[in-house]
């Protein structure tokens, strides 16, 4: 192959490579990001910038950082999985399994990525590091067989959410409430759940030769599954803003319950009704309503502990 060939190559890969890393998927990364935002102290008073800035900074670069391991993860999982993505009506468009990015280019890429990644992780201090070690050891399990076991398939990336939380607070070295680690399993349950709900009605009959696990549940199950976990979340949530003695602002951090149960509530409707084709996450990451709600919680979040 001539250096000509290969740099036309080497454009037509680009974009397709993109598409693989999943950036859409990154906003689930911004739980790091709670540690900061929820935590005591006077961090975040404006007439004192040095205290919160630099907890802000390693908080931006963990967020970076697990952007860079999760998709890594996707990355492996493509690989995995691409022979039988490519019988999936949706799968079967990822460039892995469209033949648009080959297995050698993913793997090189995620290991890359990998290694840049985990040495900063681990510099960040050791409860960042191992827990993003972590996550891609359970992740790496999890393509390789465990997303086969039923109901350890919907723990596990659960357990991926609150390790995100967990990290992000190791980063910055500050202790939150364990009602955060409650509302974050359970928002991770309901999203879970929902993508699981949203395959088994897509897939029909066929469901099960596409994801094993699904042979062990019905749709009176799954709907069970993501209507209690809804609203777990939305009742854990608000008794966190409240309760918890880690939550700043006298309690006036419950003005943005109304903002979650909305979109939780939008979310619910749309994978009932006129999106229920969609990817549960791309419906979550690309829909204005929900998006204009995650905006409007930042904003009075970050209202709420300017002004206290």
């Amino acid at each position: 192959m001539t250096a000509e060939t290969s740099v036309v190559v080497a454009r037509g890969t680009t974009a397709p490579l993109l598409r693989a890393l999943r950036p859409y998927q990154w906003p689930k990364n911004l739980i790091v990001f709670a540690a900061l935002i929820f935590s005591t102290g006077e961090a975040w008073h404006p007439s004192d910038a040095g205290s919160w800035w630099p907890l802000l900074w390693r908080s931006c670069v963990v967020f970076g950082l697990w952007c860079m391991a999760s998709s890594a993860v996707y990355l492996f999982n493509d690989v995995r999985d691409r022979e039988n993505d490519r019988l999936h009506p949706r799968k079967s468009l990822r460039p892995v399994a469209a033949g648009d990015v080959s297995p050698g280019t993913a793997v090189a890429v995620a290991v890359g990525l990998l290694v840049v990644a985990m040495p900063i992780a681990f510099a960040l201090g050791p409860i960042a590091g191992g827990v993003l070690a972590g996550y891609v050891v359970v992740m790496s399990g999890y393509s390789m067989g465990l997303k086969s076991v039923p109901v350890l398939d919907v723990l596990i990336l659960c357990a991926g959410v609150v390790a995100r939380a967990v990290a992000g607070a190791g980063a910055i070295d500050v202790t939150i409430s364990p009602w955060l680690y409650i509302c974050s399993s359970l928002g991770a349950f309901f999203f879970a759940s929902s993508k699981r709900w949203a395959e088994f009605r897509q897939l029909g009959g066929a469901a099960a030769e596409h994801r094993p696990a699904l042979a062990h549940y019905d749709a009176r199950l799954l709907g069970w599954m993501v209507m209690a976990s809804a609203a777990g979340t939305l009742i854990s949530y608000a008794i966190y803003t409240v309760e918890s003695a880690h939550v700043p602002g006298n309690g006036a951090m419950a003005l943005t319950a109304p903002f979650v149960a909305f979109a939780l509530l939008r979310f619910l409707r749309l994978i009932r009704g006129p999106r229920q084709g969609d990817a549960p996450d791309r419906i979550l990451f690309t829909d204005g309503p929900i998006l204009a709600s995650m905006a409007g919680f930042v904003a009075v979040a970050l209202a709420v502990l300017i002004v206290r």
